[in-house]
Protein backbone atom coordinates (compact mmCIF):
# COMPACT_ATOMS: atom_id res chain seq x y z
CA UNK A 1 0.00 0.00 0.00
CA UNK A 2 1.27 3.29 -0.93
CA UNK A 3 1.88 6.01 1.89
CA UNK A 4 -0.69 8.49 0.00
CA UNK A 5 -3.09 5.15 0.21
CA UNK A 6 -1.93 4.88 3.78
CA UNK A 7 -3.57 8.50 4.62
CA UNK A 8 -6.71 7.92 2.77
CA UNK A 9 -7.43 5.19 4.49
CA UNK A 10 -6.27 6.70 7.88
CA UNK A 11 -9.07 9.59 7.32
CA UNK A 12 -11.44 7.63 5.46
CA UNK A 13 -12.10 4.47 7.92
CA UNK A 14 -14.21 1.48 6.28
CA UNK A 15 -17.95 2.12 7.48
CA UNK A 16 -19.69 -1.14 9.41
CA UNK A 17 -23.14 -1.30 7.81
CA UNK A 18 -24.12 -3.34 11.48
CA UNK A 19 -23.75 0.00 13.54
CA UNK A 20 -26.09 1.81 10.91
CA UNK A 21 -28.79 3.54 13.60
CA UNK A 22 -26.96 2.37 16.72
CA UNK A 23 -25.71 4.48 19.49
CA UNK A 24 -21.99 4.58 18.62
CA UNK A 25 -22.00 7.83 19.66
CA UNK A 26 -22.52 6.56 23.34
CA UNK A 27 -19.62 3.97 23.42
CA UNK A 28 -17.21 7.09 24.25
CA UNK A 29 -19.40 8.20 27.35
CA UNK A 30 -19.52 4.94 28.11
CA UNK A 31 -15.93 3.66 28.39
CA UNK A 32 -15.31 6.87 29.69
CA UNK A 33 -18.15 5.45 32.88
CA UNK A 34 -16.15 2.25 33.40
CA UNK A 35 -12.90 3.95 33.41
CA UNK A 36 -13.98 5.59 36.46
CA UNK A 37 -15.49 2.13 37.94
CA UNK A 38 -12.44 0.57 36.79
CA UNK A 39 -10.53 3.40 38.97
CA UNK A 40 -12.84 3.21 42.16
CA UNK A 41 -11.93 -0.54 41.96
CA UNK A 42 -8.09 0.10 42.25
CA UNK A 43 -8.57 2.44 45.08
CA UNK A 44 -10.46 0.51 46.75
CA UNK A 45 -8.30 -2.81 46.62
CA UNK A 46 -4.79 -3.00 45.23
CA UNK A 47 -4.07 1.09 45.92
CA UNK A 48 -5.54 0.25 49.71
CA UNK A 49 -4.32 -2.96 50.10
CA UNK A 50 -0.45 -1.93 48.29
CA UNK A 51 -0.09 1.75 48.99
CA UNK A 52 0.13 2.20 45.06
CA UNK A 53 -1.89 4.84 43.24
CA UNK A 54 -2.82 3.22 40.16
CA UNK A 55 -5.88 4.87 38.20
CA UNK A 56 -7.05 4.90 34.64
CA UNK A 57 -5.95 8.06 32.85
CA UNK A 58 -7.77 7.03 29.54
CA UNK A 59 -10.70 4.72 28.40
CA UNK A 60 -11.89 4.51 24.77
CA UNK A 61 -13.68 2.07 22.29
CA UNK A 62 -12.06 0.23 19.41
CA UNK A 63 -13.33 -1.11 16.54
CA UNK A 64 -10.36 -2.71 14.25
CA UNK A 65 -9.22 -5.77 13.81
CA UNK A 66 -8.40 -8.43 15.95
CA UNK A 67 -4.79 -7.45 17.05
CA UNK A 68 -2.79 -10.05 18.11
CA UNK A 69 -1.70 -10.01 21.57
CA UNK A 70 0.80 -12.59 23.76
CA UNK A 71 -1.94 -13.63 26.30
CA UNK A 72 -5.37 -13.16 26.03
CA UNK A 73 -7.37 -14.29 28.67
CA UNK A 74 -10.79 -15.90 27.04
CA UNK A 75 -13.69 -15.83 29.67
CA UNK A 76 -17.22 -17.72 29.24
CA UNK A 77 -20.65 -15.88 30.80
CA UNK A 78 -24.16 -16.75 30.45
CA UNK A 79 -24.16 -13.93 27.28
CA UNK A 80 -21.69 -14.30 25.56
CA UNK A 81 -17.76 -14.64 25.27
CA UNK A 82 -14.73 -11.85 26.93
CA UNK A 83 -11.33 -11.95 26.80
CA UNK A 84 -8.80 -9.84 28.87
CA UNK A 85 -4.95 -8.97 27.30
CA UNK A 86 -3.13 -6.77 30.28
CA UNK A 87 0.57 -5.77 28.96
CA UNK A 88 2.94 -7.58 31.09
CA UNK A 89 4.84 -4.63 32.75
CA UNK A 90 1.53 -3.78 34.58
CA UNK A 91 1.10 -7.45 35.57
CA UNK A 92 5.11 -8.32 36.75
CA UNK A 93 4.39 -4.76 38.66
CA UNK A 94 1.92 -6.32 40.64
CA UNK A 95 3.34 -9.14 41.16
CA UNK A 96 6.07 -7.61 42.90
CA UNK A 97 4.16 -5.82 44.79
CA UNK A 98 1.82 -8.53 46.11
CA UNK A 99 5.69 -10.36 47.11
CA UNK A 100 7.28 -7.17 48.72
CA UNK A 101 9.58 -6.44 46.18
CA UNK A 102 11.03 -3.38 45.73
CA UNK A 103 8.23 -1.48 43.33
CA UNK A 104 11.44 0.53 41.82
CA UNK A 105 13.08 -2.58 40.65
CA UNK A 106 14.01 -2.41 37.12
CA UNK A 107 11.50 -4.40 35.13
CA UNK A 108 12.40 -6.17 31.41
CA UNK A 109 9.14 -7.76 30.30
CA UNK A 110 11.47 -9.45 27.58
CA UNK A 111 13.86 -11.16 30.06
CA UNK A 112 11.68 -12.53 32.66
CA UNK A 113 10.36 -15.90 31.59
CA UNK A 114 6.65 -16.46 32.06
CA UNK A 115 5.84 -18.47 35.29
CA UNK A 116 2.34 -19.96 36.43
CA UNK A 117 2.22 -17.37 39.13
CA UNK A 118 2.25 -14.72 36.77
CA UNK A 119 -0.42 -17.10 34.87
CA UNK A 120 -2.67 -17.02 37.95
CA UNK A 121 -2.55 -13.79 38.37
CA UNK A 122 -3.25 -12.42 34.69
CA UNK A 123 -6.24 -14.73 34.95
CA UNK A 124 -7.81 -13.80 38.29
CA UNK A 125 -7.49 -10.14 37.42
CA UNK A 126 -9.58 -10.75 34.03
CA UNK A 127 -11.70 -12.28 36.16
CA UNK A 128 -12.13 -8.94 38.17
CA UNK A 129 -12.69 -7.05 35.28
CA UNK A 130 -15.11 -8.96 32.94
CA UNK A 131 -17.21 -9.47 36.08
CA UNK A 132 -17.13 -5.40 36.52
CA UNK A 133 -17.48 -4.40 33.06
CA UNK A 134 -20.99 -7.02 32.64
CA UNK A 135 -22.00 -5.03 35.74
CA UNK A 136 -21.65 -1.50 33.82
CA UNK A 137 -23.09 -3.06 30.36
CA UNK A 138 -26.04 -4.13 32.56
CA UNK A 139 -26.21 -0.36 34.32
CA UNK A 140 -25.42 1.54 31.08
CA UNK A 141 -24.38 4.92 31.52
CA UNK A 142 -26.91 4.75 34.47
CA UNK A 143 -25.10 4.60 38.21
CA UNK A 144 -24.47 1.42 39.82
CA UNK A 145 -26.93 0.24 41.96
CA UNK A 146 -23.92 -0.87 44.70
CA UNK A 147 -21.19 0.48 42.92
CA UNK A 148 -18.22 -1.38 41.48
CA UNK A 149 -17.48 -4.72 43.10
CA UNK A 150 -13.78 -4.92 44.90
CA UNK A 151 -12.07 -8.47 44.60
CA UNK A 152 -14.37 -10.06 42.17
CA UNK A 153 -17.63 -10.31 44.24
CA UNK A 154 -20.63 -10.96 42.46
CA UNK A 155 -18.60 -13.02 39.58
CA UNK A 156 -19.76 -16.30 40.06
CA UNK A 157 -21.01 -16.74 36.39
CA UNK A 158 -17.72 -15.67 35.00
CA UNK A 159 -15.76 -18.79 33.97
CA UNK A 160 -12.38 -18.41 32.42
CA UNK A 161 -12.46 -20.58 29.00
CA UNK A 162 -8.44 -20.71 27.48
CA UNK A 163 -5.80 -18.39 26.62
CA UNK A 164 -5.15 -17.54 23.29
CA UNK A 165 -3.46 -15.60 21.14
CA UNK A 166 -7.36 -13.75 18.79
CA UNK A 167 -9.44 -11.55 20.18
CA UNK A 168 -12.56 -11.89 21.16
CA UNK A 169 -14.55 -10.01 18.84
CA UNK A 170 -13.90 -6.82 16.41
CA UNK A 171 -14.20 -4.34 19.51
CA UNK A 172 -12.65 -3.66 22.07
CA UNK A 173 -12.20 -1.22 25.27
CA UNK A 174 -9.07 0.13 25.37
CA UNK A 175 -7.87 1.22 29.04
CA UNK A 176 -4.64 3.15 29.74
CA UNK A 177 -3.47 2.55 33.38
CA UNK A 178 -0.80 4.94 35.01
CA UNK A 179 1.03 4.45 38.14
CA UNK A 180 3.00 7.84 38.53
CA UNK A 181 5.60 6.53 40.98
CA UNK A 182 6.42 3.94 39.03
CA UNK A 183 6.48 5.80 35.74
CA UNK A 184 4.38 3.23 34.60
CA UNK A 185 2.08 3.75 31.71
CA UNK A 186 -0.27 0.25 30.48
CA UNK A 187 -2.70 -0.55 28.39
CA UNK A 188 -4.87 -3.31 29.03
CA UNK A 189 -7.78 -4.76 26.65
CA UNK A 190 -10.92 -6.12 26.98
CA UNK A 191 -12.97 -7.85 23.99
CA UNK A 192 -16.32 -8.40 23.79
CA UNK A 193 -17.77 -10.69 21.44
CA UNK A 194 -21.05 -10.00 18.86
CA UNK A 195 -23.52 -11.35 21.96
CA UNK A 196 -21.86 -8.57 24.38
CA UNK A 197 -21.65 -5.85 21.56
CA UNK A 198 -25.40 -6.23 21.13
CA UNK A 199 -26.20 -6.16 24.48
CA UNK A 200 -24.27 -3.18 25.13
CA UNK A 201 -25.91 -1.57 21.85
CA UNK A 202 -29.45 -2.35 23.25
CA UNK A 203 -28.93 -1.42 26.77
CA UNK A 204 -27.50 2.15 25.27
CA UNK A 205 -30.64 2.24 23.27
CA UNK A 206 -32.79 2.07 26.17
CA UNK A 207 -31.05 4.54 28.06
CA UNK A 208 -31.00 7.08 25.51
CA UNK A 209 -35.18 6.08 24.75
CA UNK A 210 -35.44 6.68 28.32
CA UNK A 211 -33.60 9.88 28.04
CA UNK A 212 -35.35 11.48 25.61
CA UNK A 213 -38.66 10.49 26.51
CA UNK A 214 -38.05 12.35 30.38
CA UNK A 215 -36.96 14.97 27.95
CA UNK A 216 -40.03 15.56 25.74
CA UNK A 217 -42.15 15.20 28.93
CA UNK A 218 -40.24 17.98 30.77
CA UNK A 219 -40.86 20.09 27.47
CA UNK A 220 -44.50 19.26 27.68
CA UNK A 221 -44.97 20.75 30.94
CA UNK A 222 -46.25 24.39 30.88
CA UNK A 223 -43.26 27.09 31.04
CA UNK A 224 -44.09 28.31 33.88
CA UNK A 225 -43.78 24.27 35.75
CA UNK A 226 -40.18 24.44 34.39
CA UNK A 227 -38.66 27.27 35.95
CA UNK A 228 -37.76 26.17 39.70
CA UNK A 229 -37.73 29.18 41.88
CA UNK A 230 -36.44 29.27 45.93
CA UNK A 231 -39.73 30.47 48.45
CA UNK A 232 -38.02 31.69 51.53
CA UNK A 233 -40.51 32.81 54.55
CA UNK A 234 -39.85 35.84 56.91
CA UNK A 235 -42.17 34.21 60.08
CA UNK A 236 -41.76 37.33 62.33
CA UNK A 237 -40.50 40.57 63.18
CA UNK A 238 -40.30 42.39 66.76
CA UNK A 239 -39.14 45.86 67.68
CA UNK A 240 -37.06 45.65 70.70
CA UNK A 241 -34.88 49.03 71.81
CA UNK A 242 -31.09 48.66 72.26
CA UNK A 243 -31.45 48.68 75.70
CA UNK A 244 -33.29 45.39 75.73
CA UNK A 245 -30.92 44.00 73.95
CA UNK A 246 -28.03 44.84 75.75
CA UNK A 247 -29.83 43.33 78.93
CA UNK A 248 -30.44 40.13 76.65
CA UNK A 249 -28.53 36.83 79.12
CA UNK A 250 -28.28 33.38 77.63
CA UNK A 251 -31.57 31.60 79.10
CA UNK A 252 -33.91 34.58 78.40
CA UNK A 253 -36.87 33.89 76.81
CA UNK A 254 -38.77 36.40 74.25
CA UNK A 255 -42.27 36.13 73.89
CA UNK A 256 -43.43 36.00 70.02
CA UNK A 257 -46.36 35.19 68.55
CA UNK A 258 -46.81 33.70 64.87
CA UNK A 259 -49.54 35.33 62.41
CA UNK A 260 -48.89 36.63 59.18
CA UNK A 261 -45.36 35.34 57.69
CA UNK A 262 -43.69 37.32 54.65
CA UNK A 263 -42.91 34.87 51.45
CA UNK A 264 -39.97 36.25 49.30
CA UNK A 265 -38.01 35.49 46.27
CA UNK A 266 -34.56 36.69 46.73
CA UNK A 267 -35.13 40.36 48.70
CA UNK A 268 -39.13 40.61 46.47
CA UNK A 269 -41.63 40.47 48.81
CA UNK A 270 -44.49 38.62 46.86
CA UNK A 271 -47.17 37.10 48.96
CA UNK A 272 -48.39 37.07 52.75
CA UNK A 273 -48.88 33.68 54.40
CA UNK A 274 -50.78 32.31 57.71
CA UNK A 275 -48.51 30.17 59.96
CA UNK A 276 -50.20 26.94 61.31
CA UNK A 277 -49.42 24.38 63.57
CA UNK A 278 -49.54 20.39 61.77
CA UNK A 279 -48.24 17.25 63.39
CA UNK A 280 -45.53 18.98 65.53
CA UNK A 281 -43.96 21.50 62.18
CA UNK A 282 -45.08 24.69 61.11
CA UNK A 283 -46.66 25.05 57.54
CA UNK A 284 -47.39 28.18 56.00
CA UNK A 285 -51.44 28.73 54.44
CA UNK A 286 -54.03 31.08 53.05
CA UNK A 287 -51.49 32.86 51.14
CA UNK A 288 -52.47 36.52 49.46
CA UNK A 289 -50.86 39.06 47.33
CA UNK A 290 -48.08 41.23 49.32
CA UNK A 291 -49.78 44.57 49.31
Amino acid sequence: MTQSAQYSAALHPVLDARTLGRPVHLLAPFARKFGADLSDLLRQGMNRRYGTRLAVAEARMAHRPASPSPRWQVYGLAQGRMGVAVERELLLRLLHCRYGVGSGAVLDPAAIPFTATEDRLARRLGEDLVAALAQRVQAGLAALAMGPQPDGEGDAAVQWLAQSRDAVGAWSLVLTVEEPGWGLRSEVQIGLDDAWMERLLAQLTTGRSQARRERLHAEARPLAGRIPLRLSARLLRRRMTLGEVMDLRPGDVIPVSFQTADVLIKDSRLFTATVAEHKGGLWLTAFNDAA
